[in-house]
């Protein structure tokens, strides 16, 4: 069971990075757009393996590796649809034909190809059930409240309010927000890899919370480090040092 897992935890990696490349190669990750991976969604149901923002909106991407099975997808795809503008699932070859059988038609699918390439089997159209109040889940409160006008401190009430508002206002604040927020650890991420592939080991450029333990000779890039403009910074700075240790569950929530 270890050596399963440990291929598991190396695959994902693997597939992530693949993915990026693709999307570089396709002029569809450039220093214009914005992409996280593991982002949380509705209320920590579901983690989108990689999520893109472009002019075009949000785009969630689902990963099923070689060791994967397809127990969670209709319910992650079912998530990514109401949480953002279009849905793609990156399969192994060997989920493929599952897979365009049970996901919706506007659902993209790209094969993960073996020699760690990727094919595209069918692209993404918009989601007819994208939901702009259901997209609001990513916004921490405090943002909603800035950035719509909203008076409030519970969520709840937040996002009350936030219902009698125009769709596209709240979506412009959700798109807005994740710039903001992921733009400065993709472009690290550009940078570091200019002028080679991505490779797994660059997924770390993503983390908005770096704690490299490698000595930067390892990395073969200077270790990254979380941009002063980040508006998490002070508190990050802060871990560790007011307080004890940080727990692994919450460093791993704090990862993401």
């Amino acid at each position: 069971m270890r050596i399963v897992a440990e291929t598991r935890s190396f695959a994902e990696p693997a597939a992530k990075a693949s993915l990026l490349n693709f999307l570089r190669e396709n002029n569809r990750l450039t220093r214009e757009h914005a992409v996280t991976t593991e982002l949380i969604l509705d209320k920590h149901s579901v983690r989108a393996d990689v999520v893109l923002c472009s002019s075009d909106g949000l785009h969630c991407f689902e990963i099923k590796t070689q060791r994967d099975t397809l127990a969670r997808l209709d319910n992650q795809v079912a998530t990514y649809a109401t949480h953002s503008d279009s849905v793609t699932v990156v399969a192994a070859t060997k989920h493929i034909n599952a897979v365009l059988s049970r996901v919706p038609d506007y659902v993209g699918v790209f094969e993960l190809l073996s020699f760690s390439g990727i094919r595209v089997v069918r692209e993404a159209s918009a989601s007819p059930v994208q939901d702009p109040d259901a997209m609001l889940s990513i916004l921490p409160v405090g943002e909603i409240v800035i950035r719509l006008g909203i008076k409030g401190r519970l969520r709840a009430d937040v996002l009350k309010a936030a219902q009698l508002l125009e769709p596209e206002q709240k979506k412009t604040a959700v798109l807005s927000f994740f710039r903001e927020r992921y733009s400065s650890t993709t472009m690290a991420l550009l940078k570091a890899v200019r002028r080679r592939s991505i490779l797994p080991k660059d997924l770390v450029h993503l983390q908005r919370w770096l704690k490299v333990q490698q000595p930067a000779a390892e990395l073969d890039e200077q270790p990254p480090v979380v941009s002063s403009g980040c508006a998490d910074v002070h508190m990050y700075r802060q871990v560790g040092r007011s307080f004890s240790p940080v727990p692994d569950d919450v460093r791993r929530l704090l990862l993401s």
